[in-house]
């Protein structure tokens, strides 16, 4: 039935003309009804625990024009359940997806319209569907190689800077969520008149790419939690394979200078997971790459290549939550080339092969935008991972010592024979390292950069002295 009165004419209805105002009360009545209710959810249906009810968590804090009050639309939580947990988690792995790929956005012309957008890759879409599902509000756009998902309704708006009150946002990006919300609430809570968006329009000259003050005030506090790090990595984070250094595993995470602060927080973070116990100080590393480009700011990453760290303590922390995005699939393929390396394959003919065929469609070699993209069947490749898995190691031990089944030799561990080694032009010594990471944060480089410099030979001046960079076995 229709929330608005109706007369007839010639035995037809016709609607009558009202005003906003009353237009305005009619909306704000039915919002009160249905926000009175208390419905009921069918927890057995879903195989978690039965609870009465549930009701919204979030009191409004944005009151829109035309609107009572305001609650997240997929915010509905019973206080105790497992169903509570879960939506608090999203949220919080929201705030981290957002710090990583999220955008706030001011437009104004003759009025103000205010957008908050995360675009990303068109093979992520499933991604944008799921956090679009479970707000509940917003709308997903596709376009030639990139989707996003945007909210613009005022009150979706509220809706959503509540969310992100409640779980902050913890990097640089926070500053325009603020400057953001300032405007917001500056717009919905007055006459909109051209000295309000003179206001909002000073505010937006200082967002984003205009703006030059990152200092974030000392009242607040960066707080780095488990799902908020999971989804700052699964929009940030990088699982790669080094090949040409015996396809050692590196993780590592980049992010514009100006969020050092962030970055050095969260490799405390880390190097204090559960179980570290004060053995993994130094674990990860974090470094400060200078851009050529004078146009290009500075980046900060933090990289870990620590194969205990990787196996008993970060693995285990990032299986122990739940993914949302495709990223999880790149998380799967740099463990398993853990697990056929501990079991040696990476020696084998067979192993190196498959290797090859797990990177050939990781990272960006997923994407169906790269042209040699060579589509391969996961579920097959998964099968024949499993398979070699489950075959005898190409380890096997001889006389108390580890041997190569396929090498028909003895096995040495590289980190214990190898250093890195700065040379000046005449062979002389000038720097010795035991790891490309710790010669890498000496010389306040990217580990890459002395990658390429050991196997390309490119000289560098070091101390007024042209340098190079090479390794060297010791001898025990």
């Amino acid at each position: 039935m229709s929330a608005f009165p109706r007369d007839y004419l010639n035995g037809r209805p016709k609607l009558k003309k009202y005003t906003c105002s009353f237009i305005t009360g009619q909306i704000n009545r039915t919002i009160s009804q249905l926000l009175s209710i208390r419905p009921t959810l069918n927890l057995s249906l879903l195989g978690l625990p039965c609870r009465e009810s549930y009701t919204t968590v979030f009191k409004p804090t944005f009151l829109v024009r035309g609107f009572s009050s305001l609650s997240a639309g997929r915010t509905a939580e019973s206080g105790q359940g497992r169903e509570t947990s879960y939506m608090r988690n999203f949220y919080v792995w929201l705030s981290g997806f957002t710090d990583a790929e999220g955008c706030f956005f001011i437009v104004i012309s003759k009025s103000c319209a205010f957008r908050f957008q995360i675009n990303l890759h068109k093979d992520d879409i499933d991604v944008l569907y799921y956090i679009h599902k479970t707000l509940g509000f917003g709308e997903i756009r596709s376009y030639k190689d990139y989707s996003s998902f945007t909210v613009t309704r005022l009150k979706d708006i509220a809706q959503l800077l509540n969310i992100f009150a409640q779980y902050p946002l913890q990097g640089s990006k926070w500053l325009n969520y603020r400057d953001f919300s300032k405007a917001f609430e500056l717009y919905v809570n007055s006459d909109r008149g051209p000295n309000i968006l003179k206001e909002i329009l000073k505010i937006k000259k200082g967002m984003n790419r205009l703006r030059s003050d990152f200092t974030i005030p000392k009242d607040k506090e960066i707080n780095i939690t488990p799902y908020w790090l999971l989804g700052f990595i699964e929009g940030e984070g990088c699982f790669s394979i080094n090949r040409h250094n015996n396809f050692r595993l590196d993780f590592s995470i980049s992010q514009s200078s100006t969020s050092l602060e962030l970055m050095q927080k969260i490799q405390i973070y880390l190097e204090n997971l559960p179980g570290t116990d004060g053995n993994y100080v130094g674990a990860v590393g974090i470094y400060a790459v200078r851009s050529n480009n004078p146009n290009h700011q500075s980046t900060t990453r933090i990289e870990t290549t620590r194969i205990s760290f990787i196996t008993n303590i970060f693995i285990p922390f990032l299986e122990s939550l739940i993914w949302r995005s495709k990223k999880r699939m790149d998380f799967q393929d740099w463990k398993n080339i853990l697990m056929l390396k501990e079991q040696g394959h990476h020696m084998s003919e067979q192993g190196v092969k498959l290797i090859d065929l797990i990177l050939s469609q990781m990272n960006n070699n997923r994407l169906s935008t790269i042209s040699s993209q060579l589509g391969v069947d996961r579920a097959l490749l998964l099968t024949e991972i499993n398979q070699l898995l489950s075959g005898p190691s190409n380890f096997e031990i001889r006389n108390g010592r580890k041997w190569i089944i396929s090498l028909n030799k003895y096995y040495h561990s590289s980190r214990k024979n190898i250093c890195v080694v700065i040379k000046d032009e005449n062979g002389n010594n000038l720097h010795s390292f035991d790891s490309l990471a710790d010669c890498a944060k000496f010389l306040d480089v990217d580990p890459s950069t002395v990658s390429k410099r050991i196997n390309k030979g490119i000289p560098f001046l070091l101390e007024n002295k042209q340098a190079f960079i090479k390794k060297e076995e010791v001898n025990n």
